[in-house]
């Protein structure tokens, strides 16, 4: 009864307007109803929701986060043919008139009264400025009376407090369109990938057709129903006179076409994933998802691709080499026509994250002439490699299910998701910029990001880091070490350590180059009893390796647990000769008037020699150096490889592999990027095999990416500090080469190293064994993380 009252009352005061009472006298009566409305000055500083987007160096966008998709665009920026279109379609006298629009009230009450008992949701008679107040103020779509009061008293006030261009803005902004869209400028671009400039009449008619229930005029669910729709919004703007009629036949005719927006190529999810991370942790998610930042990533697309493409390949490869584990189901296929097979095909489930990687379901029909038959679960039908075959050790059989992906029209691939993983990651060496990550094979497959979560065991990576110690303790790249089988008293509890080399080969001297190069576990601790574990672990700790390394033997040979970020972040220091740098993935943020709110890059200008064009101001370069930039690059050259290696890029690299080869490791660097590359098992339990060494798993991942990377990298020499001079050696006894040396190598020297010469012999006094030349290039250490040696954490033992 109290609906009908309200509804009769709405309909005289109605009627009031149109007989001509005047609006003063209707407002004297509405104000009865005006208790408790919203505050309608809020819409004076009207702060959109808009979303946050991150760009890519090149411009590109990354992602995006938004409760509410919006672009905002001013509406001085949004073009007459598009304001035309909404004010037509939705309320032609919206210039005119003060807030509502008598006639078309009344002539919604009429229509209500004869859809009285249809069932038909009532019509408002709204106009522009009633749905701002709807969408701002009340809030709410509930069928009421009330409410259509409550928008009128509201319509006056901001009529009375705005002006129309402003109210215009407002609801152009806020409206849904539709596809996730709110505002114009979101919808041109995701409806047909236009700014509002460059959108057609017809385009303009569609959006504007879409403010009333956008889901039934969906473009391709509903294509004839928007067609309708949009054709009727052209011919409500000709009757207005916003069109003319040569323009109106023409947006006729234009078909109705949205967009296909493909999933973009870049393969970065890992990073995307990780960025989002980090935002939240500097702004609340609510921040992030409504208050439209700015976000300049550091990711390059290009080695992006190179990092995601290379780790792939190499996995890929890696995993068929432990053989195939079979296939995902059985089917009998004897007896049973096309579409019984295709139905059983398709109830066996996908392997997670399969789907994404574009694998079929497929099962083998036949296997003649060892060419597998497969048809699909789309029904394609073809064959499989002759290789793919060949590498199960012909295991497959009749009826097996398997996954395959298309090779050429007629011809697949047979796959199996890798479950041996790895990671890759690129430093920036000068700013710490993380410019490529490559968390693991698939972020479908799992998301758990091993280039920056995971903790392993670094094995002879470390070791760098170790000889950089000694470097810069008195040592030289010719010092001879003693190489010897080594014992280490732990103390009663514990017992005798005896740190074996890799392959359990007993050597008797070397030089410091090559006890590096050939990763000598026995030469590394006894360089490590020389110089001081305490040392070392102040070296790592500074690098940024650990943040607080144990004072225990078996760390110097690999048995402490680091990230791939963290070791590839001390490496970068390496090759930028000890600045230090903080890896990060964003270069700077804006917030949504362009203010700057956030920068990685905290260096100032000098232009204390003014803006002259001869002399510009210069940066200056306020990093952190520490350590001797000298010692630093001895341990670069002593690094180094033959640049014909490496795409003709200077490089320096070493690998490391674990105890029973759990973890497999290769970092290196060229003068502007650092490269990390991990391959293991989930499992720290598991193998890659009894062989399996950094130099042949980890290796050829990092050799394949700089193959791939090197045309958009610039070949350039390692910079040689002041203080450091090259001088010819024998590279076997780190002698002054004669006439009959063989082996002959330049060597960077300290000034200071010639006057120390007695130096060279600190360790051994012997003349033992020379060690050959032979397979000189990283035989591992297995750097083993010893029970006895970690047992020693309990007691202490220094």
């Amino acid at each position: 009864m109290r609906a009908v009252l309200r509804f009769l009352l709405y309909v005289f005061l109605s009627a009031i307007a149109v007989m001509g009472f005047g609006i003063s006298s209707v407002l004297l009566v509405l104000y009865f109803f005006s208790a408790e409305l919203p505050n309608h000055n809020s819409l004076k500083e009207y702060y959109p929701d808009l979303t946050s987007r991150v760009y890519l160096q090149n411009g590109s966008k990354l992602c995006e986060y938004a409760d509410e998709r919006r672009y905002f665009i001013p509406i001085d920026r949004i073009p007459d043919k598009l304001i035309n279109a909404f004010v037509a379609v939705e309320d032609k006298n919206f210039f005119n008139h003060l807030g509502i629009d008598p006639r078309s009230i009344v002539r919604s009450a009429i229509t209500n009264l004869k859809n009285i008992r249809s069932g038909k949701r009532p019509h408002g008679g709204s106009t522009i400025t009633q749905q701002v107040a709807r969408i701002f103020l009340i809030k709410t779509n509930e069928v009421s009376y009330l409410r259509k009061l409550k928008e009128a008293i509201l319509s006056f006030r901001i009529e009375n407090t705005l002006i129309k261009k402003q109210i215009l803005e407002l609801y152009l902004n806020q409206i849904y369109l539709g596809l996730g869209t709110y505002g114009v400028a979101t919808a041109a671009k995701v409806y047909f990938d236009k700014t509002v400039n460059e959108l057609t009449i017809a385009e303009c008619s569609y959006l504007a057709s879409l403010a009333k229930g956008a889901s039934n005029y969906h473009p391709v669910r509903h294509k004839e129903k928007a067609l309708t729709r949009r054709n009727w919004a052209i011919g409500r703007q000709l009757e207005d006179g916003y069109i003319s009629q040569a323009e109106a036949d023409q947006a006729l005719k234009e078909d109705l076409k949205i967009v296909e927006h493909k999933k973009a190529d870049l393969h970065a999810e890992y990073f995307a994933e990780e960025i989002r991370k980090e935002l939240i942790n500097k702004y609340p998610s609510e921040s992030l998802n409504k208050k439209g930042l700015i976000v300049r990533c550091t990711l390059n697309p290009n080695l992006q691709e190179c990092a995601y493409n290379s780790l792939r390949k190499c996995l890929e490869n890696l995993d068929r080499g432990f053989g195939w584990r079979g296939p995902l189901a059985k089917i009998k296929i004897f007896g049973k026509d096309r579409e019984e097979i295709l139905d059983e095909l398709k109830e066996i489930p996908l392997p997670k994250g399969a789907e994404a990687e574009n694998l079929k379901k497929s099962v083998i029909l036949s296997l003649k002439n060892e060419t597998p038959k497969i048809l699909t679960e789309d029904g394609h039908s073809g064959t499989l490699e002759k290789s793919d075959f060949l590498w199960t050790d012909r295991k497959l059989s009749i009826g097996d299910v398997v996954l395959s992906c298309t090779y050429n029209n007629k011809t697949f691939s047979l796959k199996q998701l890798p479950e041996v993983q790895g990671a890759l990651i690129v430093i920036d060496v000068n700013s710490g910029r993380i410019l490529a990550m490559q968390g693991g094979y698939s972020f479908y497959v799992s998301e758990f990001n091993r280039a920056v979560t995971a903790e392993r065991q670094c094995g002879s990576v470390i070791k760098p880091f170790v000889y950089l110690t000694a470097l810069d303790n008195g040592f030289a790249p010719n010092s001879i070490i003693d190489a010897s089988p080594i014992e280490i008293d732990l103390g009663e509890k514990i017992g005798i350590w005896k740190p074996k080399n890799f392959g359990n080969k007993i050597l008797d001297k070397t030089t410091l180059r090559l006890a590096l190069v050939r990763s000598i576990n026995t030469a590394t601790v006894r360089i490590a009893q020389e110089v001081g574990i305490p040392k070392i672990a102040r070296t790592a700790e500074n690098f940024g390796i650990f943040e607080h390394m144990p004072r225990f033997f078996s760390y110097v040979l690999g048995a402490g647990e680091t990230t791939l970020l963290k070791i590839t972040t001390a490496y970068a220091m390496l090759a930028n000769g000890g600045k230090r740098i903080h890896p990060t993935m964003i270069d700077y943020i804006q917030d949504r008037y362009g203010n700057v709110i956030f920068n990685a890059d905290t260096r100032k200008v000098d232009n204390s020699i003014g803006f002259d064009a001869e002399f510009p101001p210069q940066l200056i370069d306020n990093r952190e150096q520490i350590m001797n930039e000298r010692s630093i690059y001895q341990v670069t050259s002593l690094l180094s490889r033959n640049p014909a290696d490496f795409s003709g890029l200077s490089f320096s690299f070493k690998t490391g592999t674990s105890n029973k080869s759990r973890d497999t490791w290769c970092i290196g660097y060229t003068p502007d990027i650092a490269v990390g590359v991990f391959v293991g098992f989930d499992d720290h339990s598991r193998s890659l095999g009894e062989k399996a060494q950094g130099a042949t798993i980890a290796l050829p991942v990092l050799k394949e990416f700089i193959s791939q990377a090197a045309k958009y990298l610039h070949p350039k020499p390692f910079r040689i500090p002041n203080g450091i001079h090259m001088r010819q050696i024998d590279m076997l006894t780190g002698d002054a080469p004669t006439k009959d040396t063989k082996n002959i190598i330049t060597e960077a020297f300290k000034d200071e190293d010639d006057k120390e010469e007695g130096r060279r012999n600190i360790l051994s006094e012997q003349s033992g064994e020379d060690i050959g030349i032979d397979n000189i290039e990283d035989e591992e250490s297995n750097s083993p993380k010893m029970e006895k040696d970690m047992a020693s954490t309990l007691l202490g033992i220094y």
